[in-house]
C-alpha cells in the first residue's frame, strides 16, 4: 500500500541551487510578490521548491499555475512516475519555470498535485 505524502514546506523564489555531490538547496531570494510595471509582464525566472515528507511509492507530481482573479489554470507542469524509494528522507522537488506571463495584476497560486489530488498551494500577487 502507498503512504499518503504530507506537505513540508512549499516556496517561492528567485533561484535554487543543487550543490553537487551533496544535493543541498539553497534557496535564493524568497518572495510573495511581484511588482510590474505595465502589464501584460514576463517574471524571467523563478524557483518553485516542494518538500515532502512521510513519502514512498512511484507518484505523478504536478505544479500548477492559477490564475485565482479569474479562476484559472494557466500552465501546468507535470513529472511522471517519480520514484521515491528511502522512507526515512523528506523528497524534494524543484521546478524552475521561465518567461512567466502575467496578463494583469491580482492574485495567484501554485498548487502541487499527487497523483492528481491537490496537496498544496502557495498564493502571491502580482502588484503594479
Amino acid at each position: 500500500m502507498q503512504l499518503k505524502p504530507i506537505l513540508k514546506a512549499m516556496l517561492l523564489c528567485d533561484t535554487t541551487i543543487v550543490e553537487e555531490g551533496t544535493r543541498k538547496r539553497t534557496l535564493i531570494g524568497l518572495f510573495d510578490r511581484i511588482k510590474a510595471v505595465q502589464f501584460p509582464t514576463t517574471h524571467a525566472s523563478m524557483s518553485i521548491y516542494v518538500q515532502f515528507r512521510e513519502i514512498e511509492g512511484v507518484f505523478d507530481f504536478s505544479l500548477e499555475l492559477f490564475d485565482v482573479s479569474e479562476g484559472k489554470t494557466l500552465n501546468k507542469a507535470v513529472i511522471k512516475n517519480f520514484k521515491v524509494s528511502d522512507f526515512s528522507r523528506d523528497c524534494e522537488l524543484v521546478f524552475n519555470l521561465l518567461s512567466v506571463r502575467f496578463e494583469h495584476a491580482g492574485e495567484y497560486e501554485f498548487r502541487i498535485y499527487v497523483n492528481d489530488f491537490i496537496f498544496g498551494q502557495k498564493s502571491f500577487h502580482v502588484l503594479q
